[in-house]
């Protein structure tokens, strides 16, 4: 009996084991049906080249992306680098990029002089639609990738004005904004010199290096409400740099205006910037110390402002922060010489439930830079308003 049952016991065990094994191996065959294959690395789509196509912003002008490989010995590595132009009637500006990034079919540039753009490859890679952004400025635009037979001639870029030289406007026409316009700024486009949508306070502000409206005085109620558009050429040839379109801005305030003002020094609410008890986070400028500063925003959207500084000193920081705050700063952060930093915050109109919103100013200012706004009152330069009249016809 007892072999009997060793028998069965094992016959039943080798069964067990047939089946078990069967079973295993419908397993085994299982998981390796599912199990993903091994993905095949798609190699990055070659961008480089030149990308064109025109820009409708109520004067339509054409823009020009010009893509190279910043190591061609290596075309694995996808690293682009790029040149931005823009050509209208009034001439050609060309602009290098701070960076240009191809991160799927999602291509980014930030352009030097500031402005972004963001698009997406088509398919086949024959055209890139997205959005340029310019200051609070949005426009669609579609680039086709040139070929032998459709690519664009770039003009040669307009020459610039010697440093020494002193515009003023030839012909400037001066009128009342339309009502409803929402687009505004100062800007110039070659040797086209405009702003739209700004008051007389704003281009005083302007013409007198970034001097905050607080710090304009005494003049009448209109120079904050009315809005005027302006627009001419320069009276001599070239393209003025950034201090001689403030000098034309102050001649033209002088001639059709008839503004007259005169410099103070008077005790006024600022925000006094000092460096925070964390220390400075400022990198020291490697260039010349004469040399002159590049300092402008390159972003401004309703979610994210960014300025930068190259060769920058603080008063070109006080400058930039005027422009976003309700009182003027005035720097006593001792800190000297140049530096090259980049401050990113929030607007107030940005919505804090987005993971990408970066911190306000007061606390990004402090995180980013190593410094801080201090509300208080100090001596300042004022401007004071003695005689102004409505602009006179054109």
């Amino acid at each position: 009996m007892a072999g009997k049952s060793t028998s069965q016991e094992t016959k039943s065990g080798n069964e067990r084991f047939r089946r078990t094994g069967k079973f295993t191996i419908f397993i085994v065959f299982v998981f390796a049906c599912v199990l993903p294959l091994p993905l095949i690395a798609q190699p990055a789509p070659d961008i480089a080249g030149n990308w064109q196509g025109t820009v409708d912003a109520g004067r339509g002008f054409q823009v020009i992306l010009q893509i190279s490989q910043t190591n061609p010995s290596q075309p694995g590595k996808n690293a682009w680098q790029g040149v931005f132009f823009t050509m209208g009637p009034d001439g050609t500006r060309e602009t290098g990029l701070d960076s240009l990034t191809l991160e799927g079919m999602t291509l980014r540039f930030a352009i030097h002089s500031g402005g972004s753009f963001q698009g997406k490859l088509g398919a086949g890679g024959k055209s890139i639609v997205g959005t340029l952004q310019e200051g609070t400025a949005s426009y669609a635009v579609t680039l086709a990738r040139a070929t032998a037979d459709t690519e664009w001639v770039v003009p040669k870029p307009t020459d610039h004005m010697p440093p020494d030289a002193k515009p003023e406007f030839e012909v400037a026409t001066v009128k009342p904004t339309d009502p409803g316009k929402t687009r505004r700024g100062f800007e110039s486009e070659g040797r086209k010199i405009f702003c739209e949508n700004e008051t007389v306070d704003d281009m005083i502000s302007f013409a007198y290096g970034g001097i905050h409206k607080r710090q304009i005085l005494d003049g009448p109620p209109w120079l904050a409400t009315d809005k005027f558009d302006v627009e001419g050429m320069p009276d001599l040839v070239g393209e003025p740099d950034l201090k001689q379109m403030q000098s034309m801005y102050r001649s033209l305030l002088a001639s059709r205006f008839n503004l007259v003002l005169h410099h103070e020094s008077r005790e006024i609410p600022v925000y006094s910037l000092q460096i925070a008890k964390s220390g400075a986070k400022l990198a020291r400028s490697l260039g010349d110390p004469k040399g002159l500063p590049d300092s402008t925003f390159t972003e401004w959207n309703s979610q994210a402002i960014t300025f930068r500084g190259t060769n920058a000193s603080m008063l070109d920081l006080t400058w930039a922060l005027d422009f976003v705050l309700d009182r003027p700063v005035v720097d006593q952060s001792a800190l000297g010489g140049k530096f090259d930093f980049s401050l990113r915050w929030a607007p107030d109109t940005a919505r804090p439930e987005d993971p990408n919103t970066p911190p306000p100013l007061f606390t990004a200012i402090q995180e980013q830079l190593g410094l801080r706004l201090e509300a208080t009152k100090a001596q300042a330069d004022v401007l004071v308003v003695d005689h102004v009249d409505r602009p006179s016809p054109n």
